[in-house]
């Protein structure tokens, strides 16, 4: 049980003991069992800020406001496939496995289906589009003076970090897409040593997050990735390619799960007159992290020299009948740094 221990919490406990175990234990949720580890339940963050938007005090038993009927798995009684799509259409931080006495013997984390795995690493050989030629407003003043890409995170630019998770997959062949201080970059990574190999596709005119994409129509054979150059992904792209050729996709997009609270109590009305209040109703979202996998058959869809974004793309392809598929990973596994205050939070941590 000593694995099982930080995300257990027993009946007796209280909201308070048990929100500092989803505190330590970073998944939000926790397993609520008997002094024999039988399963009684889970309890969210969700469950226990909701208790204390009510005023529950937080002394009260956890049993007054646990989920009794949680998801669970039996021992020996599943598989990967079956577990990965619960996950992903249910969104649950975790799901407890038990014996045929409902004791809890394991419990499955959302982050090891959907984030990156810490072995060796296999190869890839496609190639990799990132996209810098955008000014990077959102990161002023700093992007006044250097391109959004080469922005430094400790001892090296953005760009070098997402080629450094390219790189350990095998992917070593990229364009860049380049506009604003396009000279910059360029000279930037003249003047360093790489093992990569780099082309550019410079735009005269500001073309969105795809429109450069054009210029690679009738150049490239086969899918290639897609980044934006202000997010940090650890996924385990072996895996997302195998995935979009599994799916047999036109696009895929790596999607993030996204809690947003409104802080406000929300008034529901009809006409004038109010019905409820609900306070600080909480919201779940996926939302596109910044990575994709594009057959280049798609690109035909772009117009030439014209200003598209990845969104346009993504939606006449869907239009035209297109496959479009998502690939979820776990929140801890997206750095999205296009804004001051996100590089400012980040700068330390990675």
């Amino acid at each position: 049980m000593k694995k099982l221990k930080p995300y257990l919490v027993f009946k007796h406990y209280n909201l308070a003991q048990a929100l500092k175990i989803m505190r330590k234990n970073s998944q939000r949720c926790c397993v609520v069992v008997d002094n024999d580890y039988r399963l009684l339940g889970t309890l969210s963050e969700g469950d226990a800020r909701k208790a204390v938007s009510k005023k529950s005090n937080l002394k009260k038993n956890i049993m007054n406001f646990c989920n009794r009927n949680s998801k669970y798995f039996t021992d020996g009684n599943y598989n990967y496939s079956e577990v990965k799509k619960v996950f992903f259409k249910k969104r649950y931080d975790l799901i407890p496995v038990l014996d045929k006495n409902k004791i809890v013997k394991k419990i499955l984390l959302w982050h090891l289906f959907f984030g990156s795995k810490k072995k060796r690493y296999k190869k890839l050989n496609i190639k990799a589009v990132i996209m810098a030629g955008g000014k990077g407003t959102r990161l002023n003043p700093l992007t006044k003076i250097l391109p959004k890409s080469l922005v430094p995170i400790k001892d090296k630019p953005i760009i070098e970090h997402i080629i450094s998770r390219f790189t350990k997959y095998g992917i070593n062949d990229f364009y860049f897409t380049i506009r604003y201080k396009m000279e910059i970059i360029k000279a930037y990574f003249n003047d360093t040593k790489s093992n990569s190999k780099i082309k550019y596709l410079e735009e005269k005119n500001p073309l969105g997050t795809a429109g450069g994409l054009k210029k690679l129509y009738g150049k490239i054979k086969s899918s290639f990735f897609v980044t934006n150059c202000d997010v940090l992904i650890d996924a385990n792209f072996v895996d997302f390619f195998n995935f979009h050729k599994k799916e047999k996709s036109d696009i895929s997009l790596v999607i993030v799960s996204q809690k947003y609270t409104i802080p406000y109590g929300v008034c529901k009305t009809n006409n004038r007159k109010l019905e409820k209040i609900i306070e600080k109703p909480k919201f779940n979202y996926f939302v596109s992290a910044g990575l994709y996998l594009i057959n280049p058959k798609v690109l035909k869809l772009i117009p030439k020299n014209k200003y598209f974004d990845m969104n346009d793309l993504i939606k006449k392809a869907i239009e035209r009948n297109y496959k479009v598929n998502v690939y979820p990973i776990a929140q801890k596994n997206w750095i999205d740094i296009g804004q001051l205050a996100e590089y400012k939070k980040h700068l330390k941590s990675i």
